[in-house]
């Protein structure tokens, strides 16, 4: 680990600094459950941030759905299908009444 990441030795962590360490680490495998699961086994405050974090969760991942679409259409626009030959013949026919000046 860098030193940015690395974990204080016990005797230099503080108490306050040990209580936020009990914390994450209990948020962490709380995070981890499945809805049914938390909501048997957590109460309380917990359950409520468990609910706030997957509610924000589901919301943001909503948005950025809907953001992909709408970005999908942007990047790879819809194709245009291939004339048929027929479709290409009909073309150059009116190509050529035009020319003529429409009797042919």
């Amino acid at each position: 680990p860098t030193q940015l990441s690395a974990k204080l030795p016990d005797d230099m962590v503080t108490d306050t600094r040990k209580e936020i360490q009990d914390i994450q680490e209990k948020w962490n495998s709380i995070r981890l459950l499945d809805r049914e699961e938390a909501e048997k086994t957590l109460d309380g405050e917990w359950l409520e941030a468990y609910n706030r974090f997957y509610e924000k969760y589901d919301d943001d991942m909503t948005r950025m759905t809907e953001i992909v679409e709408k970005l999908e259409k942007m990047i790879e626009p819809p194709k245009v299908a291939k004339k048929t030959k027929g479709q290409k013949k009909r073309d150059a026919y009116a190509r050529k009444l035009e020319r003529s000046g429409g009797s042919a």
